[in-house]
């Protein structure tokens, strides 16, 4: 409930500051088959906006999009924390961290991506996204009684890297990705993120991370000064839960009309 979320914000300890934090797709924005679909409302990105221009709170956004998409889809202030690629690359404020072996999976992620588009374009609804440091399987738009085949298909196609420990294969909802075999998730880049806001500010951050995602898992695991909210319901190490994104977006609204 919303109410048990404003309560556990209002009782965080004096002086701490507050760092929201929040997946993307399916969080602060409608799933679609299509991934290149979804965008924020103009009263998302208002709210938004207004929390990461409030100097007693930082915000940011932690997703398995790449980067600079991120970005474009959210057209928020530079001041805003962007954690993309599951946290493999964040910049906040012009600068920038990407992990230093993000760039060599672009050979083999290629060479996955055609085999993907030529092993699945019979199966209707697929749709294979090429992130080029990743390759992701959306299966929203395909009908159930072809999911397990698309799925199956996909891993006899990756298991070459798959077995070579170059890539490995991360399940969302309905989404399947083939990234880096790099020991980096939404948790690092929380605590990434936690950490620096603690040094630029000198203050306790206290963390709120938004998540619907069994990725935002990694997230919830790490947060020890603050709260995890899973957006749904389903088993999770979220502390709160919430029904759906109306209610993200009255938490939101509650939050910028704090001060």
């Amino acid at each position: 409930m919303i109410s048990t979320v404003q309560r556990a914000i209002e009782c965080r300890p004096p002086g701490s500051r507050l760092v929201l934090l929040s997946d993307f797709d399916g969080t602060l924005a409608d799933f679609h088959p299509d991934p290149a679909v979804p965008m924020l409302t103009s009263e998302r990105r208002a709210l938004l906006e207004v929390l990461s221009l409030d100097p007693a709170k930082s915000v940011g956004l932690v997703s398995g999009r790449r980067l600079v998409d991120l970005r474009r889809r959210t057209a928020l202030p530079s001041c805003v924390y962007f954690a993309g690629t599951h946290g493999m690359e964040i910049a906040v404020d012009g600068r920038h961290w990407r992990h230093p072996d993000l760039g060599l999976a672009k050979a083999y992620v290629g060479d996955l991506t055609t085999r993907l588009n030529d092993a699945l374009s019979r199966i209707p609804g697929v749709l294979v996204e090429d992130k080029e440091v990743s390759v992701a399987l959306h299966t929203r738009g395909t009908p159930l009684d072809r999911r397990a085949e698309a799925e199956a298909l996909a891993e006899a196609c990756a298991a070459p890297w798959l077995a070579s420990g170059q890539l490995k294969r991360l399940e969302g909802n309905a989404v399947i990705e083939y990234l880096p075999n790099i020991s980096c998730h939404k948790g690092d880049a929380t605590q990434w993120i936690a950490d620096d806001v603690g040094e630029r500010f000198d203050q306790e951050p206290w963390v709120v991370f938004l998540g619907d995602d069994v990725t935002d898992e990694d997230a919830f695991k790490v947060i020890d000064r603050g709260i995890g909210v899973l957006i749904g319901s389903r088993p999770t190490a979220a502390s709160h839960q919430l029904p759906s994104i109306a209610e993200v977006d009255a938490l939101l609204r509650w939050l910028s009309e704090r001060e």
